[in-house]
Order: structure tokens, then C-alpha cells, then sequence
């Protein structure tokens, strides 16, 4: 019997895949127990559906994260700090000074998936990694100068 897979069955498979299992071990496991639906009219058509409408949404993600990748990687930030002796900085840059300031550039970015280890916190230019999809992440020039 074929089912469709509505929760994640261990050495099964996940949920949304369709999987041939014997007919006992649907009837009386698989569906009683809410972790699968019979894949025959409705809810097969439906996971089809759903499969087609899950790769547009991947595919426009990936595009999206192409453009944004492309704007972050073509970025300067210039960040004026107050320094005091030996160019210490008063204070640090974090990741969300980082993620503040490509906000006002236009550019979107949740500060956790800007990958800086410890703040900034002396004088420079660096270069910091950003996460923006699976495999992809571009890096944005930070200068770190003293204000005024």
C-alpha cells in the first residue's frame, strides 16, 4: 500500500515523502497512529501540489539569496568608532552594529547568521562571512576608523 508520510517515521522516512509499505503495517500502524494518510486520490494529488509549490518556493529562496549574496559581496561598511590610546576602541562593533548598518544600505540580514566570532573591537579593515542560504556566504568589507 502506498501512504503518504505526515510526521517522520524512524527508518521510514520523513514527513512529506510517499513510501510503499505493507498493507498490515498501514492499516494498523501508519494511519490509526496519525503519522501517514493513504496516497490515493485527494492526498495524492495534494502531495504532488505540495512537492511542485515546495521547489518554486526553494527555487525564488535561491534567487533571492543570489541577488542579496551579490549586494553584500560589492559592500564597504565604514564604521566610525570613538578610540581611545593605542587605537582601543570604546566599545565593540557586534554582529548587530553589523546587521544595523546593512539595514540602512537596503540589505536585509538576521544579525545571527553573520559569522563573527568575538567583536570587533580595534581598528582595520576585516572581512566578515554572512550566511544567506545553504552553501552561499559572501563577504562584507568592514573598515573600522576612528570618528571625526
Amino acid at each position: 500500500m502506498k501512504v503518504i508520510l505526515t510526521k517522520d517515521v524512524e527508518k521510514l522516512g520523513k514527513s512529506g515523502e510517499m513510501k510503499q509499505v505493507a498493507d498490515g503495517y498501514a492499516t494498523n500502524f501508519l494511519i490509526p497512529n496519525g503519522v501517514a494518510v493513504p496516497a490515493a486520490g485527494g492526498a495524492y494529488r495534494a502531495w504532488q501540489h505540495d512537492i511542485a509549490s515546495r521547489e518554486d518556493k526553494r527555487v525564488r529562496e535561491r534567487a533571492d539569496a543570489d541577488v542579496a549574496a551579490t549586494r553584500i559581496a560589492s559592500t564597504t561598511l565604514t564604521m566610525g568608532v570613538k578610540v581611545g590610546e593605542g587605537g582601543k576602541l570604546y566599545g565593540s562593533i557586534t554582529s548587530k552594529d553589523i546587521a544595523d548598518a546593512l539595514g540602512r544600505r537596503g540589505i536585509t540580514v538576521d544579525r545571527h547568521k553573520i559569522d563573527l566570532d568575538e567583536p570587533l573591537k580595534s581598528l582595520g579593515t576585516y572581512k566578515v562571512a554572512i550566511k544567506v542560504f545553504s552553501g552561499m556566504s559572501p563577504e562584507v568589507t568592514i573598515v573600522v576608523e576612528p570618528k571625526g
